[in-house]
């Protein structure tokens, strides 16, 4: 159901998607018969309590905005039918298709239409295709219904948005909730926070219908929404006037901490096991000394054969804007030595072992590949056992052994480098690895970034996750993993550490690693740096150049 061949650039991505499917076929376009909305001042005017809120978004928002873009899909739709419907009042808001209109849609057997056009659908048309009508609706249903899409997210000082792709019922909002998901709030830029929700989202049709190839139809058969969060409107001009000043007092403060903040970590310890962290209390944390003003230490992964007391690190330098791996000896100095230069800017020195030997796989993510090495000598010596994955900026590749196979989790360095979550898997360690078949599996800026050690506890495995919702590496969720194969993944947020209440380092934690009786994780707090400070004026600089 749409207005043409012409798209919003996050309804075009949405139907691309689809299209890269080789069993999905665009059986029919469903036009709407309606003339022209009046002229645009015309319009404005009609609606004068929304006077700022419209010019607001329409002269500047949509206009600006990345994901309404409009695409022309002419030629990749051509030869694909379509019919111009009229539509009929019911109630109030509500509209519905003649009789002669459905038979001819019923003609097309559609397994799903796609609502991008029409109003508030109800009647026969609801169940006319085999799965329903899906519409997105951008927010979180339970608390948000209505529009504008995260506008009051925003207003009332949340840090995520939300995103559904719903099976829709004659109840607004209120339909079944097929695939869902979390993208980060921008406070200081509304457009911005809405590309998010929607290009964030767009992905979910494509996901819904390998649901339904795999056999999967539970959500498809769920019930529907039984949400009684109250209808939003589009804002008076007075909230919009509030709006605004609180968009301006949030963007100077982002620009001033951009220039003037960077981030410095350390490697905390705690003698207790890492599956104490599922009861909630969070321990003292001990904490290696500061390697010096421009470096820091972060992503602290334990020995895991729990033969020594060694920590493998990312050792950070402002100064060279780069990485090493190395180690530090809990028990001893704690002073970080480097162990393993990738060439590359390295991170996330991840380990595990199989068959006596200990394995790194560090985030190499500028030579777009994951790398497996294996040691010669722990932590000293290693060697380049092989390349896993290749062809991709892959952040914080994550491996463990569960059931019959390997998986690998991990997201990709860009715009989605906090949210969308993709999985692989293999039968040996050592590949060829396979893409699950839902990627991305979890779209969730609040609990998807792979954050550290997956751990068993009673049978079930639990896998930290970067909580980025607030800030970069602002806390660690750890979700218990539900279900894991190569048709499905579903997992449940059990609780989250951080950022800790005590301490210098309460800006944030983003990874947590046990072993034994030891739990290690690292900690943020945000200082000037003058490297940093300088390489990000010069950026600014070069930037604001190129734009003249």
């Amino acid at each position: 159901m749409c207005l043409g061949t012409s798209f919003p650039a996050w309804q075009a991505e949405a139907i691309r998607e689809l299209m890269r499917l080789p069993e999905v076929e665009i059986g029919l376009l469903i036009l709407p018969d309606r003339a022209d909305s009046p002229g645009g001042i015309r319009r404005l005017l009609a609606e004068p309590r929304h006077l700022l809120w419209n010019l607001y978004n329409k002269g500047y928002i949509q206009r600006r905005s990345v994901a309404s873009r409009s695409v022309d899909m002419s030629d990749e739709l051509r030869g694909v039918p379509d019919i111009i419907c009229q539509t009929l009042p019911v109630g109030r808001f509500g509209e519905a298709l003649s009789e002669e209109d459905l038979e001819v849609i019923r003609g097309h057997d559609l397994d799903v239409i796609l609502r991008f056009a029409f109003g508030i659908l109800k009647g026969d048309i609801l169940e006319t295709p085999r799965y329903g009508v899906w519409s997105f609706h951008h927010g979180d249903e339970r608390e948000y219904r209505g529009q504008p899409p995260g506008f009051w997210e925003m207003m009332e000082g949340e840090t995520t948005v939300g995103t559904i792709l719903q099976r829709i019922t004659e109840r607004l909002d209120g339909g079944t909730v097929l695939e869902r998901g979390r993208f980060k709030l921008t406070p200081h830029s509304y457009r911005r926070t809405r590309d998010e929700a929607f290009s964030g989202g767009a992905v979910f049709a494509s996901i819904a219908v390998r649901r339904i190839l795999s056999g999967d139809m539970s959500r498809v058969d769920a019930a529907p929404s039984t949400t009684e969060a109250p209808l939003r409107r589009s804002p008076s001009n007075t909230t919009m006037l509030r709006f605004l000043l609180r968009q301006m007092a949030a963007f100077l403060r982002s620009q001033w901490q951009g220039m003037a903040l960077a981030s410095k970590w350390s490697v905390g310890i705690a003698d207790v096991p890492v599956a104490s962290l599922l009861e909630g209390a969070v321990p003292e944390f001990s904490w290696a000394p500061e390697q010096g003003k421009s470096r820091y230490l972060a992503d602290p992964f334990l020995d895991p054969t729990g033969a020594t007391s060694t920590v493998l690190v990312e050792d950070y330098d402002h100064d060279s804007h780069r990485g090493v791996i190395s180690a530090l000896d809990l028990d001893g100095d704690r002073v970080a030595r480097p162990v393993l230069d990738a060439g590359v800017h390295a991170s996330y020195p991840y380990l595990l072992t199989r068959d006596g030997d200990v394995y790194c796989i560090p985030e190499t993510y500028q030579a777009e590949e994951v790398r497996l090495y294996r040691s010669l000598s722990f932590p000293e010596k290693w060697e380049l056992a092989g390349v896993l994955l290749g062809g991709g900026r892959f952040l914080d590749p994550t491996i463990v052994r569960h059931r019959d196979r390997w998986w690998l989790f991990c997201t990709y360095e860009g715009a989605d480098s906090n949210t969308k979550l993709y999985a692989f898997h293999s039968i040996d360690l050592e590949g060829p690895w396979e893409q699950h078949v839902l990627n991305p599996i979890k779209c969730d800026v609040t609990s998807s970034r792979p954050g550290g050690t997956p751990f068993m506890v009673d049978g079930s495995l639990f896998r930290p996750a970067q909580d980025s919702s607030s800030s970069y590496g602002g806390a660690v969720a750890i979700n218990r993993v539900d279900r894991l194969d190569p048709d499905g993944f579903e997992e449940t947020i059990v609780t989250r550490i951080g950022p800790l209440q005590t301490g210098r380092y309460r800006a944030g934690i983003h990874t947590v690693s046990g072993h034994g009786e030891r739990t290690v994780v690292d900690g943020r707090r945000d200082v000037f740096v003058f490297s940093a400070f300088r390489r990000e004026l010069k950026g600014r600089l070069r930037r604001l150049l190129r734009r003249r």
